[in-house]
């Protein structure tokens, strides 16, 4: 027995000199969240965490080993009945998207409408307020100077379906989106089961809302910077899976799960008149959103100033998408 748990050390220990021996573009070991006080940590990652840059985009990515988890909570009535689902592997963007990507794709594809629905339209959802720092000059989208690394916001859902295409990927699936967040040991939050105003973005002292936290002071009235909480990355790595920003997924909305919802790599419902965001926003109370939180958004008006998205990627790949192999 301790032969075989030594053998397992020195193979370890050769696989993760291979993996920081590759090029800065190539698979790295991703670094493991920092535990804070009282956060409940999840012992159990199922192999070495790799990352690797996309690079039609520059985003990093995060490789999801397969792996089991009960999904929902029984305590939220949107999210019941919570039951075990078990995932294929597949690897999801460390962040949201930014302005700066989202740029480079407007610029590239133009901002198209579906279904009468623009990918990108500032002012649409808020009372024609215009929140989103993007500027459009001579037909040319870049990023306001200084929010370049803020998430995209102000974005429907076939923008971010379309953009999660256009890398190579798709949006994550409902399931896919509450793994990452929250592992094989089905946290509350990312980093624990108690909730620690100090790692994510939410509706605090900064914020202008009655609800806000007064206890706490991030620094951000809303939406701020992508990766700026680090030490509130999930169990696999993901940042900003709590706050900031809510994100669109893939599925269509359904108000709970029902008997017959797929329990292997679930995509939801067929079809529906809503499709599902998750993860809580700047706007939002802290306590009150745990990653198993879900709303249903409609994909023709949600174009907000708290909604943004990530992607995913499938492992079932031939080739990596942008020259990656």
């Amino acid at each position: 027995m301790h032969v075989h748990f030594k053998t397992t050390q020195l193979l370890l220990a050769a696989c993760l000199a291979i993996l920081s021996s590759c090029e800065p573009d190539a698979r790295s070991p991703a670094s493991k969240p920092s535990p804070s006080s009282g956060a409940l940590i999840s012992p159990l990652p199922l192999q070495p965490t790799e990352t690797r840059m996309r690079r039609r985009d520059g985003m990093a990515m995060i490789y999801v080993p397969d792996g089991q988890f009960e999904m929902g909570n029984p305590a939220d009535e949107r999210a019941r009945p919570a039951h075990t689902v078990t995932l294929s592997a597949f690897w999801i963007d460390r962040t949201e998207v930014t302005n700066a990507m989202f740029t480079d794709f407007l610029n590239e594809r133009g901002n198209q409408a579906e279904d009468g629905v623009s990918w990108w339209e500032p002012g649409a959802g808020h009372r024609g307020i215009v929140y989103s720092h993007i500027e459009v000059q001579d037909g040319i989208y870049r990023a306001t100077p200084g929010y370049e690394r803020h998430p995209v916001i102000e974005v429907s859902w076939y923008g971010a379906a379309a953009y999660c295409a256009w890398v190579g990927g798709r949006l994550p699936t409902e399931a896919e989106w509450e793994f990452a967040a929250r592992g094989p040991g089905s946290l509350l939050y990312p980093w624990g089961n108690t909730f620690d105003g100090s790692l994510a973005n939410y509706c605090d002292a900064s914020c202008t809302y009655a609800w806000r936290d007064a206890a706490t002071q991030d620094g951000f009235a809303r939406w701020g910077p992508v990766g700026s909480f680090p030490e509130g990355a999930s169990w696999c790595g993901a940042l900003d899976m709590a706050g900031n920003v809510w994100e669109w997924v893939g599925d269509w909305w359904s108000e709970s799960y029902d008997a017959n919802y797929a329990r292997v790599d679930p995509a939801g419902p067929v079809s529906g008149t809503l499709h599902v965001a998750r993860g809580g926003s700047w706007f939002d109370e802290g306590r009150s959103t745990p990653v198993t939180r879900r709303t249903g958004l409609t994909a023709s008006s949600y174009r907000m100033h708290w909604v943004g998205f990530r992607c995913v990627l499938s492992e079932r790949l031939e080739r990596w998408p942008g020259g990656e192999s």
